[in-house]
């Protein structure tokens, strides 16, 4: 992972109060020149101490750098390596957090998720063209700015979780735990299921970017209806919360109404329990309930979201 030197992160950025935590890190914000940025700071000592947290910076930074300028996606700036930690300058999104929005409003008008959605499956097809893997699509990771207008603004963030497929040394297939379990596919909680099995018989499903499918269906459902497509008791176990997976019910009675149709629809689609069977989220961009409105910010495709990384890089 290649990251240029400071020997203190001051010299580089006005670094002003912390706007997120995570398991191995902080986020701030920071100023450079007149311009804002996210700054994610990860502590070198708990990298050296945890495999799993380099190996998932690294997931990070090569996803974000495969991502470059596709659309709807948070950018990532600069990789900084000082004494004590490694900085990671990132895109300052405006807006708040979809989660919130949903908190103060409830559910939230068909339209408006409609419209969301698209940008979400948008980012989404471009990043399973490129390779990349989020593993972790939920309202919180999720910023949302214009949100006082019929045509709110998307960009997906927070990739800590984000793998590659192909190309190289990745692998075709995921496998392992990853994400939020309210969220995740299936097929991704059955690496719970095999992690608590003591005997050994239990065995995982390979996955791939399907995954960020189910979870854009979930979502749906929570910005729709403000609760989860399924109920999750508060002391559920692994395999109770794969089985409740596995064994949804796709009536979705809160989405009962002629008019939510086409939404309840495409959340249906969307969470097609067996993975194979699931559409992509290029061809769910084809789904009703979407019309036939396009967004000309949208039209950039994966080939050019590269081109654009690989101009900017020269």
């Amino acid at each position: 992972m290649a990251a240029r030197t400071a020997s203190d992160i001051s010299t580089l950025f006005a670094v002003q109060d912390v706007i997120g935590e995570g398991r191995f890190s902080k986020v701030y914000a920071a100023e450079k020149n007149g311009q804002v940025f996210a700054l994610k700071e990860l502590d070198m000592s708990s990298l050296e101490e945890d495999e799993d947290a380099l190996e998932m910076l690294t997931a990070e930074v090569l996803a974000l750098r495969r991502a470059g300028h596709a659309p709807h996606i948070v950018r990532l700036h600069d990789v900084i390596a000082s004494s004590d930690a490694i900085w990671l300058a990132m895109e300052r999104v405006p807006g708040c957090e979809l989660f919130h929005l949903v908190e103060q409003r409830g559910a939230l008008e068909s339209s408006f998720v409609s419209h969301l959605m698209q940008q979400l499956l948008t980012a989404l097809t471009t990043l399973a063209e490129l390779g990349v893997v989020h593993r972790d699509v939920k309202p919180e990771n999720i910023m949302v700015s214009e949100e006082e207008t019929e045509r709110p603004h998307l960009t997906l963030i927070d990739f800590g979780y984000a793998a590659l497929l192909g190309g190289g040394d990745a692998p075709t297939e995921l496998t392992g735990v990853a994400g939020s379990p309210e969220y995740a596919a299936p097929e991704v909680l059955s690496w719970l299921e095999a992690e608590a099995d003591e005997t050994g018989e239990v065995e995982g499903e390979p996955y791939d970017a399907g995954c960020d499918v189910w979870s854009v269906g979930v979502t749906a459902h929570v910005l729709l209806c403000a609760s989860l497509p399924f109920d999750v008791p508060e002391e559920c176990t692994e395999e109770a919360l794969v089985e409740a997976a596995r064994n949804i019910d796709l009536s979705f009675p809160r989405l009962e109404s002629e008019a939510m149709v086409p939404a309840r629809e495409f959340v249906r689609a969307c969470m097609t329990v067996a993975r194979k069977e699931r559409p992509s989220a290029r061809h769910l961009l084809e789904h009703p309930w979407f019309g036939k409105t396009t967004n000309e910010d949208d039209e950039s495709t994966a080939a050019e979201a590269a081109a654009a990384e690989k101009a900017a890089e020269e």
